[in-house]
């Protein structure tokens, strides 16, 4: 299938479910213990989802061009992206091996990085370059005191990569399967850049709690009824999943302008719907014709998380198109994303962190957080006494 007729089936579809009145449904409810938002169970999805597991650190846009660099803050672990003269992109421990002080924040441009502690200082290979006063570690093999790598690869706009050197290389085909590395590659975002600074969103909320804010629309026409639910459908969604990972698809209300019209007629649809694909276990990316919003969800704590937004956008936009994306970012972001999802994300905590509830509740209308929860509970199975809810 090529790009035009993915998006011209997610517009049929999603038409459909408006005309009807219906959105795509899972087979039937799903109940899910209260006991995966408490803390023992929450150590263990830590270490197997986290630190076990491939992860999304950033869009290639992030290094835009060779001698660049990012750093992102990572369940706990500072990682430090660097893009060599060579183009390759290699991940660190962002902390220098003499005394573990971090040695870079934010993103841009740079040939070395240099320790703020004792000018000790690193090449974009990770090797160590210059140590000042270097008689004072006479004996030491400073050849092996570069910087801790990181496995990390490449491909399809994404950079992937592992927060333990230990747990191996990440083979991006087999993190993302065929099907959805072929889309990917088919919406071709790999030069698409960032645009102003990512944002840190501290959410007093487990992970997951603040993960299944973005991963069903039932809430808008309720929760977003002031905000979105003025720009979007809600209660209408489109599910597929790609084993862990999944994609929705969401209608803006400008769809309305194809109903009736023969399909044949049709020009661009793809300026009507956004694609929300989540990477597990906590990555979302919301992707329309001009930007793409990239959203990693850390656990923090069993009743905290930290929610890192960057925003990205394609390029060669009109000035139209890159005024109305700009000016859009800071509201999406501050009164959407903060002041509705974020809220009532903490809002959930403190019911469910009782254990009186017994278990939350997602419905037939609700596939993706289903969909995700199932995996989280295969990945870490919460064991024998609720073996029968997972």
């Amino acid at each position: 299938m090529d790009r035009d007729a993915l998006e011209r089936s997610l517009a049929r579809r999603l038409l459909d479910h408006i005309e009807n009145r219906t959105t795509d449904m899972a087979d039937g409810v799903l109940e899910v213990p209260t006991d995966v938002y408490l803390g023992a169970h929450h150590e263990r999805e830590v270490e197997a989802l986290f630190l076990g597991y491939p992860l999304v650190l950033a869009l290639s846009g992030a290094l835009p061009e060779p001698e660049t660099f990012r750093t992102v803050d990572a369940a706990g672990t500072p990682v430090l992206l660097a893009r060599g003269a060579d183009g390759r992109v290699r991940s660190f421990l962002n902390a220098c091996r003499h005394r573990g002080v971090r040695l870079a924040d934010g993103g841009g441009g740079s040939k070395r990085f240099t320790c703020p502690f004792h000018a000790w200082t690193y090449e974009l290979d990770g090797s160590l370059f210059r140590v000042p006063v270097a008689e004072g570690f006479a004996g030491m093999c400073l050849a092996d005191k570069g910087l801790v790598e990181l496995p990390v690869t490449e491909g399809y706009g994404l950079i992937v990569g592992r927060l333990r050197p230990e747990e191996g290389p990440v083979d991006i085909d087999e993190y993302l399967g065929p099907e959805l590395a072929g889309e990917l590659a088919m919406l071709d975002f790999a030069d698409w850049t960032v645009h102003g600074e990512p944002h840190v969103h501290p959410v007093a909320a487990n992970w997951k709690v603040t993960v299944d804010t973005f991963r069903e629309n039932y809430h808008f026409a309720f929760l977003h009824r002031k905000t979105l639910a003025r720009y979007a459908y809600g209660g209408v969604l489109t599910f597929d999943a790609f084993g862990p990972h999944l994609r929705n698809a969401s209608a803006l209300r400008s769809i309305d302008a194809l109903r009736g019209v023969p399909e044949a007629e049709w020009a661009d649809v793809a300026q009507h719907f956004s694609y929300q694909y989540q990477l597990f276990p906590g990555t979302a990316l919301t992707f329309d014709a001009r930007h793409i919003e990239l959203w990693q969800v850390f656990p923090v704590a069993p009743d905290r998380s930290e929610v890192l937004h960057t925003a990205y956008l394609r390029p060669g936009l009109t000035d139209a198109e890159r005024a109305k994306a700009v000016d859009m970012a800071p509201w999406i972001c501050e009164t959407v994303v903060d002041g509705e999802d974020f809220w009532v994300a903490a809002r959930t905590e403190p019911g469910v962190r009782t254990g009186l509830l017994g278990t939350v509740v997602f419905g037939r209308n609700e596939p993706a957080p289903q969909h995700l929860h199932r995996g989280y509970l295969s990945a870490v199975p919460l064991g024998a006494a609720h073996a029968g809810e997972s």
